[in-house]
Protein backbone atom coordinates (compact mmCIF):
# COMPACT_ATOMS: atom_id res chain seq x y z
CA UNK A 1 0.00 0.00 0.00
CA UNK A 2 0.83 3.58 0.21
CA UNK A 3 -0.32 5.24 3.60
CA UNK A 4 3.02 6.03 5.77
CA UNK A 5 4.02 9.18 3.70
CA UNK A 6 0.02 11.00 5.16
CA UNK A 7 1.14 9.98 9.17
CA UNK A 8 3.76 12.37 10.20
CA UNK A 9 2.10 14.31 12.39
CA UNK A 10 -1.57 11.92 11.92
CA UNK A 11 -0.28 9.67 15.37
CA UNK A 12 -2.76 11.28 17.38
CA UNK A 13 -5.66 11.98 14.91
CA UNK A 14 -8.42 10.13 13.71
CA UNK A 15 -8.10 7.26 10.64
CA UNK A 16 -11.33 5.90 9.29
CA UNK A 17 -11.10 3.29 7.32
CA UNK A 18 -14.29 2.98 4.74
CA UNK A 19 -15.26 0.68 2.14
CA UNK A 20 -16.92 2.79 -0.48
CA UNK A 21 -16.44 6.50 -1.37
CA UNK A 22 -19.50 8.14 0.04
CA UNK A 23 -19.29 6.18 2.84
CA UNK A 24 -16.08 8.07 3.72
CA UNK A 25 -17.35 11.15 3.19
CA UNK A 26 -20.45 11.01 5.46
CA UNK A 27 -18.36 9.31 8.31
CA UNK A 28 -15.46 11.75 8.22
CA UNK A 29 -17.13 14.82 8.21
CA UNK A 30 -18.07 14.22 10.99
CA UNK A 31 -14.42 14.73 12.59
CA UNK A 32 -13.74 17.99 10.92
CA UNK A 33 -13.23 21.11 13.92
CA UNK A 34 -12.52 24.57 13.41
CA UNK A 35 -9.59 25.31 11.40
CA UNK A 36 -8.61 21.69 10.96
CA UNK A 37 -10.54 19.30 7.40
CA UNK A 38 -10.35 16.34 6.68
CA UNK A 39 -9.00 15.08 3.68
CA UNK A 40 -10.14 11.86 1.98
CA UNK A 41 -6.84 10.27 0.34
CA UNK A 42 -7.59 9.19 -3.67
CA UNK A 43 -3.80 9.18 -4.61
CA UNK A 44 -0.59 8.09 -2.66
CA UNK A 45 1.42 10.31 -4.49
CA UNK A 46 -0.59 13.78 -4.34
CA UNK A 47 1.72 16.97 -3.80
CA UNK A 48 -0.92 17.82 -0.89
CA UNK A 49 -1.37 15.29 1.02
CA UNK A 50 0.18 16.00 4.35
CA UNK A 51 -1.19 15.28 8.11
CA UNK A 52 -0.45 19.23 9.11
CA UNK A 53 -3.65 20.84 10.25
CA UNK A 54 -5.82 17.69 9.56
CA UNK A 55 -8.60 16.59 12.00
CA UNK A 56 -8.82 13.57 10.68
CA UNK A 57 -7.42 11.52 7.44
CA UNK A 58 -9.96 9.00 5.85
CA UNK A 59 -8.98 5.98 3.57
CA UNK A 60 -11.52 4.68 1.07
CA UNK A 61 -10.46 0.89 0.72
CA UNK A 62 -13.29 0.44 -2.30
CA UNK A 63 -13.72 -3.17 -1.21
CA UNK A 64 -17.76 -3.31 -0.58
CA UNK A 65 -18.09 -4.89 -4.13
CA UNK A 66 -15.00 -7.37 -3.14
CA UNK A 67 -15.44 -11.21 -1.94
CA UNK A 68 -15.24 -11.15 1.98
CA UNK A 69 -11.45 -13.06 1.90
CA UNK A 70 -10.42 -10.03 -0.71
CA UNK A 71 -11.97 -7.64 1.29
CA UNK A 72 -10.40 -8.94 4.39
CA UNK A 73 -6.70 -9.06 2.68
CA UNK A 74 -7.11 -5.33 1.20
CA UNK A 75 -8.48 -3.69 4.38
CA UNK A 76 -5.89 -5.55 6.49
CA UNK A 77 -3.20 -4.27 4.59
CA UNK A 78 -4.03 -0.79 4.65
CA UNK A 79 -4.45 -1.39 8.16
CA UNK A 80 -1.11 -2.76 9.22
CA UNK A 81 1.00 0.13 6.75
CA UNK A 82 -1.39 2.61 8.84
CA UNK A 83 -0.41 1.33 12.07
CA UNK A 84 3.15 0.95 11.34
CA UNK A 85 3.49 4.05 10.32
CA UNK A 86 2.53 5.07 14.10
CA UNK A 87 -1.45 5.25 14.18
CA UNK A 88 -3.49 4.06 16.93
CA UNK A 89 -6.72 5.55 17.03
CA UNK A 90 -8.91 3.97 14.36
CA UNK A 91 -12.46 4.31 13.44
CA UNK A 92 -14.19 1.69 11.23
CA UNK A 93 -16.76 2.94 8.71
CA UNK A 94 -19.50 0.31 7.93
CA UNK A 95 -22.31 0.90 5.90
CA UNK A 96 -25.79 1.94 8.46
CA UNK A 97 -27.38 -0.85 6.29
CA UNK A 98 -24.73 -3.25 6.85
CA UNK A 99 -23.87 -3.80 2.95
CA UNK A 100 -20.61 -5.17 1.82
CA UNK A 101 -18.65 -7.15 4.19
CA UNK A 102 -18.48 -5.76 7.43
CA UNK A 103 -17.83 -8.60 9.59
CA UNK A 104 -14.31 -9.46 7.07
CA UNK A 105 -13.66 -5.97 7.36
CA UNK A 106 -14.16 -5.86 11.32
CA UNK A 107 -11.72 -8.10 11.88
CA UNK A 108 -9.64 -7.01 9.50
CA UNK A 109 -8.53 -3.82 11.23
CA UNK A 110 -8.50 -5.83 15.08
CA UNK A 111 -6.19 -7.62 13.06
CA UNK A 112 -4.07 -5.38 11.60
CA UNK A 113 -4.28 -3.29 14.46
CA UNK A 114 -4.13 -5.44 17.55
CA UNK A 115 -7.37 -4.69 18.44
CA UNK A 116 -8.70 -6.55 21.78
CA UNK A 117 -12.05 -6.62 20.88
CA UNK A 118 -14.90 -3.83 18.84
CA UNK A 119 -18.04 -2.50 19.69
CA UNK A 120 -20.45 -1.90 16.84
CA UNK A 121 -23.27 0.45 16.23
CA UNK A 122 -24.38 0.89 13.18
CA UNK A 123 -27.18 3.46 13.72
CA UNK A 124 -27.56 6.52 11.88
CA UNK A 125 -30.40 8.56 13.52
CA UNK A 126 -30.48 11.78 12.04
CA UNK A 127 -30.98 9.51 8.59
CA UNK A 128 -33.61 7.17 9.69
CA UNK A 129 -31.27 4.33 10.63
CA UNK A 130 -31.16 2.51 14.31
CA UNK A 131 -30.82 -1.13 15.76
CA UNK A 132 -33.21 -1.82 18.44
CA UNK A 133 -33.23 -5.56 19.57
CA UNK A 134 -30.31 -6.38 18.11
CA UNK A 135 -32.30 -5.27 14.54
CA UNK A 136 -31.08 -3.08 11.79
CA UNK A 137 -34.21 -0.69 11.10
CA UNK A 138 -34.53 1.56 7.90
CA UNK A 139 -37.39 4.56 8.91
CA UNK A 140 -39.13 1.94 10.89
CA UNK A 141 -38.49 -1.06 8.98
CA UNK A 142 -36.61 -4.25 9.82
CA UNK A 143 -34.10 -4.49 7.01
CA UNK A 144 -34.63 -7.50 5.67
CA UNK A 145 -38.05 -5.98 4.37
CA UNK A 146 -36.68 -2.52 3.02
CA UNK A 147 -35.35 -1.86 -0.32
CA UNK A 148 -31.97 -2.93 0.54
CA UNK A 149 -32.99 -6.12 0.81
CA UNK A 150 -33.25 -5.98 -2.89
CA UNK A 151 -30.29 -3.90 -3.48
CA UNK A 152 -29.22 -5.25 -7.52
CA UNK A 153 -25.49 -5.33 -6.40
CA UNK A 154 -24.79 -5.41 -2.27
CA UNK A 155 -28.02 -7.20 -1.13
CA UNK A 156 -28.75 -7.17 2.61
CA UNK A 157 -31.16 -9.99 3.43
CA UNK A 158 -30.60 -10.51 7.39
CA UNK A 159 -31.50 -7.83 10.13
CA UNK A 160 -29.66 -8.95 13.00
CA UNK A 161 -26.64 -7.46 13.50
CA UNK A 162 -25.15 -9.84 15.47
CA UNK A 163 -26.01 -12.76 12.57
CA UNK A 164 -23.98 -11.21 10.38
CA UNK A 165 -21.05 -10.67 12.33
CA UNK A 166 -21.16 -14.35 13.68
CA UNK A 167 -19.70 -15.51 10.28
CA UNK A 168 -16.28 -14.23 11.18
CA UNK A 169 -16.33 -14.61 14.96
CA UNK A 170 -18.06 -17.63 15.73
CA UNK A 171 -19.62 -17.65 19.68
CA UNK A 172 -17.86 -14.42 20.34
CA UNK A 173 -20.33 -12.02 19.75
CA UNK A 174 -22.80 -10.23 22.20
CA UNK A 175 -25.67 -7.58 22.12
CA UNK A 176 -26.14 -4.65 24.13
CA UNK A 177 -29.66 -3.82 24.61
CA UNK A 178 -31.17 -0.22 24.79
CA UNK A 179 -32.09 -0.54 28.16
CA UNK A 180 -27.99 -1.51 28.96
CA UNK A 181 -27.16 1.45 26.78
CA UNK A 182 -29.26 3.53 28.39
CA UNK A 183 -28.70 2.32 32.09
CA UNK A 184 -25.44 4.47 32.51
CA UNK A 185 -21.48 4.07 31.70
CA UNK A 186 -20.93 1.77 34.98
CA UNK A 187 -23.37 -0.60 33.96
CA UNK A 188 -22.62 -1.02 30.58
CA UNK A 189 -18.74 -1.24 31.49
CA UNK A 190 -19.49 -4.04 34.27
CA UNK A 191 -21.51 -5.74 31.46
CA UNK A 192 -18.66 -5.25 28.76
CA UNK A 193 -16.18 -6.55 30.99
CA UNK A 194 -17.67 -9.19 32.30
CA UNK A 195 -18.37 -10.34 28.76
CA UNK A 196 -14.63 -10.11 27.64
CA UNK A 197 -13.87 -12.68 30.93
CA UNK A 198 -15.88 -15.39 28.69
CA UNK A 199 -14.21 -14.49 25.43
CA UNK A 200 -16.41 -12.49 23.66
CA UNK A 201 -14.41 -9.79 21.14
CA UNK A 202 -17.54 -8.61 19.21
CA UNK A 203 -20.27 -6.22 20.96
CA UNK A 204 -23.06 -5.01 18.58
CA UNK A 205 -24.88 -1.65 20.38
CA UNK A 206 -28.43 -0.98 20.18
CA UNK A 207 -28.86 2.53 19.65
CA UNK A 208 -32.44 5.07 18.40
CA UNK A 209 -30.74 8.18 19.18
CA UNK A 210 -27.93 10.43 19.04
CA UNK A 211 -28.22 10.06 23.04
CA UNK A 212 -27.47 6.74 23.06
CA UNK A 213 -24.87 6.85 20.40
CA UNK A 214 -22.88 9.08 22.81
CA UNK A 215 -23.36 6.66 25.55
CA UNK A 216 -22.16 4.05 23.11
CA UNK A 217 -19.18 6.81 23.01
CA UNK A 218 -18.35 7.23 26.35
CA UNK A 219 -16.40 3.96 26.65
CA UNK A 220 -13.47 5.21 24.90
CA UNK A 221 -11.43 5.05 27.91
CA UNK A 222 -11.43 1.26 27.54
CA UNK A 223 -8.28 -0.08 26.76
CA UNK A 224 -7.66 -2.07 23.33
CA UNK A 225 -11.20 -1.11 21.66
CA UNK A 226 -11.96 -0.22 18.53
CA UNK A 227 -15.05 1.83 17.51
CA UNK A 228 -17.18 0.33 14.46
CA UNK A 229 -20.08 2.29 13.35
CA UNK A 230 -21.76 4.44 10.86
CA UNK A 231 -21.94 8.46 10.66
CA UNK A 232 -24.08 8.76 13.37
CA UNK A 233 -21.53 7.35 15.99
CA UNK A 234 -18.76 9.35 13.98
CA UNK A 235 -20.74 12.31 15.13
CA UNK A 236 -20.61 10.80 18.83
CA UNK A 237 -16.96 10.25 19.11
CA UNK A 238 -15.84 13.22 17.17
CA UNK A 239 -16.96 15.63 19.95
CA UNK A 240 -17.66 18.69 17.76
CA UNK A 241 -17.62 22.22 18.89
CA UNK A 242 -19.82 24.61 18.27
CA UNK A 243 -17.98 26.72 15.77
CA UNK A 244 -19.98 28.09 12.96
CA UNK A 245 -20.16 26.52 10.08
CA UNK A 246 -18.06 28.36 6.95
CA UNK A 247 -20.18 29.77 4.73
CA UNK A 248 -20.81 27.77 1.18
CA UNK A 249 -19.39 29.36 -2.09
CA UNK A 250 -22.12 30.65 -4.64
CA UNK A 251 -22.40 29.83 -8.80
CA UNK A 252 -24.73 30.58 -11.25
CA UNK A 253 -27.39 27.71 -11.09
CA UNK A 254 -25.66 26.81 -15.03
CA UNK A 255 -22.31 26.12 -13.35
CA UNK A 256 -24.30 23.33 -11.10
CA UNK A 257 -23.97 19.79 -12.09
CA UNK A 258 -25.85 16.61 -10.43
CA UNK A 259 -24.63 13.22 -11.61
CA UNK A 260 -26.90 10.41 -10.09
CA UNK A 261 -25.18 6.82 -10.23
CA UNK A 262 -27.94 5.11 -7.72
CA UNK A 263 -30.79 3.52 -8.88
CA UNK A 264 -32.49 3.26 -5.38
CA UNK A 265 -36.26 4.22 -5.15
CA UNK A 266 -35.21 7.44 -2.60
CA UNK A 267 -32.85 8.55 -5.25
CA UNK A 268 -35.20 8.74 -8.19
CA UNK A 269 -37.74 10.91 -5.90
CA UNK A 270 -34.90 13.19 -5.37
CA UNK A 271 -33.50 13.26 -8.88
CA UNK A 272 -37.80 13.76 -9.63
CA UNK A 273 -37.96 16.81 -7.26
CA UNK A 274 -34.72 18.23 -8.44
CA UNK A 275 -36.58 18.90 -11.84
CA UNK A 276 -39.62 19.96 -10.96
CA UNK A 277 -38.94 22.01 -8.18
CA UNK A 278 -35.88 23.24 -8.59
CA UNK A 279 -36.27 23.41 -12.89
CA UNK A 280 -33.03 21.55 -13.42
CA UNK A 281 -32.35 20.25 -17.39
CA UNK A 282 -32.77 16.16 -17.03
CA UNK A 283 -30.46 14.09 -19.26
CA UNK A 284 -30.91 10.08 -18.84
CA UNK A 285 -28.04 8.22 -19.21
CA UNK A 286 -29.25 4.78 -21.14
CA UNK A 287 -27.54 1.98 -18.97
CA UNK A 288 -28.25 -0.82 -21.85
CA UNK A 289 -26.77 1.60 -24.47
CA UNK A 290 -23.71 2.20 -22.10
CA UNK A 291 -23.01 -1.55 -22.25
CA UNK A 292 -24.23 -2.59 -25.83
CA UNK A 293 -22.21 0.66 -27.50
CA UNK A 294 -20.51 3.26 -25.09
CA UNK A 295 -19.34 5.63 -27.84
CA UNK A 296 -22.33 6.11 -29.21
CA UNK A 297 -24.19 6.68 -25.97
CA UNK A 298 -21.51 9.38 -25.33
CA UNK A 299 -21.69 10.95 -28.35
CA UNK A 300 -25.72 11.14 -27.85
CA UNK A 301 -25.28 12.55 -24.24
CA UNK A 302 -23.09 15.16 -24.91
CA UNK A 303 -25.16 16.55 -27.96
CA UNK A 304 -27.80 16.53 -25.43
CA UNK A 305 -25.52 18.65 -22.79
CA UNK A 306 -23.92 20.80 -25.31
CA UNK A 307 -27.82 21.87 -26.23
CA UNK A 308 -29.01 22.03 -22.76
CA UNK A 309 -29.21 25.69 -21.17
CA UNK A 310 -27.36 26.78 -19.36
CA UNK A 311 -29.24 29.30 -16.90
CA UNK A 312 -30.07 26.38 -15.28
CA UNK A 313 -28.48 23.01 -13.46
CA UNK A 314 -28.08 19.85 -15.30
CA UNK A 315 -28.96 16.51 -14.07
CA UNK A 316 -27.37 13.44 -15.53
CA UNK A 317 -28.78 10.22 -13.99
CA UNK A 318 -28.86 6.56 -15.53
CA UNK A 319 -31.82 4.82 -16.65
CA UNK A 320 -31.58 2.30 -13.60
CA UNK A 321 -32.65 -0.73 -16.15
CA UNK A 322 -30.27 -2.69 -18.10
CA UNK A 323 -29.93 -6.57 -18.97
CA UNK A 324 -26.31 -7.50 -17.68
CA UNK A 325 -27.11 -10.72 -19.14
CA UNK A 326 -26.74 -9.62 -23.45
CA UNK A 327 -23.34 -8.22 -22.21
CA UNK A 328 -22.69 -11.57 -21.10
CA UNK A 329 -21.85 -9.51 -17.40
CA UNK A 330 -23.34 -9.41 -13.95
CA UNK A 331 -24.91 -6.80 -12.43
CA UNK A 332 -21.83 -6.01 -10.07
CA UNK A 333 -19.52 -5.46 -13.64
CA UNK A 334 -22.09 -4.03 -15.60
CA UNK A 335 -22.69 -1.29 -12.69
CA UNK A 336 -19.20 -1.02 -12.47
CA UNK A 337 -18.77 -0.16 -16.26
CA UNK A 338 -21.71 2.42 -15.60
CA UNK A 339 -19.81 3.91 -12.79
CA UNK A 340 -17.12 4.41 -15.27
CA UNK A 341 -18.64 5.63 -17.54
CA UNK A 342 -20.34 7.97 -15.78
CA UNK A 343 -16.78 9.22 -14.76
CA UNK A 344 -15.70 10.03 -18.12
CA UNK A 345 -18.87 12.04 -19.59
CA UNK A 346 -18.86 13.83 -15.92
CA UNK A 347 -15.15 15.18 -17.08
CA UNK A 348 -16.66 16.13 -20.69
CA UNK A 349 -19.69 17.93 -19.19
CA UNK A 350 -17.37 19.70 -16.81
CA UNK A 351 -15.74 21.21 -19.42
CA UNK A 352 -18.36 22.05 -21.52
CA UNK A 353 -20.63 23.90 -19.10
CA UNK A 354 -17.50 24.43 -16.77
CA UNK A 355 -18.70 23.49 -13.81
CA UNK A 356 -17.61 24.37 -9.91
CA UNK A 357 -20.69 23.02 -8.18
CA UNK A 358 -20.68 18.77 -8.40
CA UNK A 359 -22.97 16.63 -6.77
CA UNK A 360 -22.51 12.75 -6.67
CA UNK A 361 -24.34 9.92 -5.89
CA UNK A 362 -23.81 6.54 -5.70
CA UNK A 363 -20.65 5.19 -3.91
CA UNK A 364 -19.40 4.01 -7.17
CA UNK A 365 -19.97 6.37 -9.10
CA UNK A 366 -18.75 9.25 -6.75
CA UNK A 367 -15.53 7.46 -6.87
CA UNK A 368 -15.09 7.24 -10.51
CA UNK A 369 -15.98 10.50 -10.93
CA UNK A 370 -13.43 12.16 -8.40
CA UNK A 371 -10.66 9.49 -10.56
CA UNK A 372 -11.85 11.64 -13.57
CA UNK A 373 -11.86 14.34 -12.79
CA UNK A 374 -8.19 13.95 -11.55
CA UNK A 375 -8.33 14.40 -7.84
CA UNK A 376 -5.87 13.70 -5.79
CA UNK A 377 -7.07 14.14 -2.62
CA UNK A 378 -11.19 15.74 -1.02
CA UNK A 379 -11.04 18.27 2.14
CA UNK A 380 -14.40 17.91 3.41
CA UNK A 381 -15.33 20.80 5.63
CA UNK A 382 -19.04 20.68 6.47
CA UNK A 383 -22.14 18.94 6.07
CA UNK A 384 -24.48 21.04 3.56
CA UNK A 385 -27.26 18.74 4.97
CA UNK A 386 -27.18 15.50 7.32
CA UNK A 387 -24.86 12.99 5.39
CA UNK A 388 -23.95 15.13 3.00
CA UNK A 389 -20.45 15.82 3.33
CA UNK A 390 -19.47 19.28 1.21
CA UNK A 391 -15.68 20.14 0.51
CA UNK A 392 -13.39 20.74 -2.46
CA UNK A 393 -10.66 19.35 -4.51
CA UNK A 394 -8.41 20.40 -7.19
CA UNK A 395 -9.19 18.98 -10.44
CA UNK A 396 -5.82 18.59 -12.46
CA UNK A 397 -7.81 17.56 -15.23
CA UNK A 398 -9.93 20.94 -15.37
CA UNK A 399 -6.82 23.32 -14.14
CA UNK A 400 -9.60 24.78 -10.95
CA UNK A 401 -11.05 23.69 -7.97
CA UNK A 402 -14.15 21.76 -7.65
CA UNK A 403 -16.62 22.29 -4.82
CA UNK A 404 -17.90 18.84 -4.37
CA UNK A 405 -21.07 16.87 -2.35
CA UNK A 406 -21.39 13.46 -2.57
CA UNK A 407 -23.88 11.07 -1.24
CA UNK A 408 -24.81 7.00 -0.58
CA UNK A 409 -27.98 6.57 -2.53
CA UNK A 410 -30.46 5.12 -0.05
CA UNK A 411 -31.07 8.06 2.15
CA UNK A 412 -31.92 11.73 2.55
CA UNK A 413 -35.05 13.80 2.13
CA UNK A 414 -37.03 13.78 -1.02
CA UNK A 415 -35.69 17.78 -1.42
CA UNK A 416 -32.11 16.78 -0.60
CA UNK A 417 -30.65 17.88 -3.86
CA UNK A 418 -33.32 20.74 -4.51
CA UNK A 419 -32.06 22.36 -0.78
CA UNK A 420 -28.18 21.22 -1.85
CA UNK A 421 -29.01 23.65 -5.11
CA UNK A 422 -30.56 26.31 -3.19
CA UNK A 423 -27.73 26.79 -0.66
CA UNK A 424 -25.20 27.13 -3.58
CA UNK A 425 -26.72 28.87 -6.23
CA UNK A 426 -26.56 32.76 -6.17
CA UNK A 427 -30.61 32.78 -7.49
CA UNK A 428 -33.15 30.94 -5.83
CA UNK A 429 -34.27 27.53 -6.73
CA UNK A 430 -38.03 27.63 -8.23
CA UNK A 431 -40.40 27.96 -5.01
CA UNK A 432 -43.23 25.91 -7.15
CA UNK A 433 -42.81 22.78 -8.82
CA UNK A 434 -43.32 22.91 -12.68
CA UNK A 435 -46.35 22.24 -14.42
CA UNK A 436 -46.34 19.02 -16.39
Amino acid sequence: MFFAVFLVSMKSNWVIIADDFTGAGDSAVQFGSSGKRVRLILKPSGNGNRGRSLAAIVVDTDTRFLSPNAAYDRVAAATHELYAAGSRTFFKKIDSTLRGNPADEIAAVMDAASYRFAVVAPSAPRNQRTVVNGLCYVAGEPLANSSVARDPFTPVTEARVSKLMERRFPGAVHELPLELVRSGKEKLLAKINEQLALGTRLFVADAETMEDLRSVASLSSLDGLLFVGSSGLAEALAKKDDAVKPALPRFPQGRALFVIGSVTPTSAAQCDRLVRKAGAVEIVVLSAAVLANPAEEKRRLLSLIRAASKRHALLIRTSGSFTPGAADLSDKNAGVLISRFLGELTLEAARVRKIRFLFASGGDTAARIAAALGAESIDFISEILPGLPFGFFRSASLERRMYFVSKSGGFGDQDAMAKSLAMVSTVPVYSKEKKT
